[in-house]
């Protein structure tokens, strides 16, 4: 029966999302791959969002916080958002748990927020958004894949990837002090 539910979950969270309505005006970006990031941008650039927090912008991910404008061909329009504060880049998360950890820190910070905009791959998607879901409780998370071209299959498992989901639901569960990894900055002195 857990078994079944987990698949379940598993195959709607790696499913293309429904609907075309309006997103939240946060969006997080879990990084990985540039495609997420510039798929954020994107979204920022047209307005469907008004700002970008982006975890795990380290070297890790092939990112550097300095030559990020440089990294990305930034205008210097675009350049003004990050001394704004639309796009807020934080450097301490180099896993998907540690990922939504710093996501959630920085949303306690943000007690406005009740919806955001989860920006990942596919692939990625399913064990993204339930440690987002489970790290950020209060907050509903709509989902945006960062590579709709990608073909979806639904009736094809990648088995590496669901059993990578089962074991973050699974950790999830736990109270997030116990989560592993290391704790994000943006988490001290909470």
């Amino acid at each position: 029966m857990l078994l079944a539910f987990l698949l379940f979950d598993f195959m709607t969270r790696s499913a293309p999302p429904q609907g075309n309505g309006a997103l939240p005006p946060t969006a997080i970006v879990f990084t990985g791959d540039f495609d997420r990031i510039r798929t954020g941008l994107d979204l920022l650039a047209s307005e469907e969002v008004e700002r970008l927090f982006i975890t795990g912008v380290n070297g890790d991910a092939g990112l550097n916080i300095p030559r990020f404008r440089n990294q990305f061909e930034l205008s210097s329009y675009q350049t003004d958002w990050l001394a704004t504060g639309q796009i807020i880049l934080a450097p301490d998360a180099h896993t998907t748990l540690e990922n939504a950890r710093e996501a959630a820190c920085w949303l306690e910070t943000q007690p406005d927020v009740d919806a955001v905009t989860l920006i990942t791959s596919r692939q990625h998607m399913a064990r993204a958004s339930v440690a987002l879901q489970h790290g950020i409780g209060r907050v509903s998370v709509v989902r945006v894949i960062s590579n709709p071209e990608e073909p979806y299959d639904r009736l094809n498992l990648d088995l590496n990837e669901f059993s990578q989901f089962v074991a973050t639901w699974a950790i999830t569960l736990l109270p997030d002090d116990l989560w592993p990894g290391n704790e994000p900055a943006l988490c001290w002195g909470r």
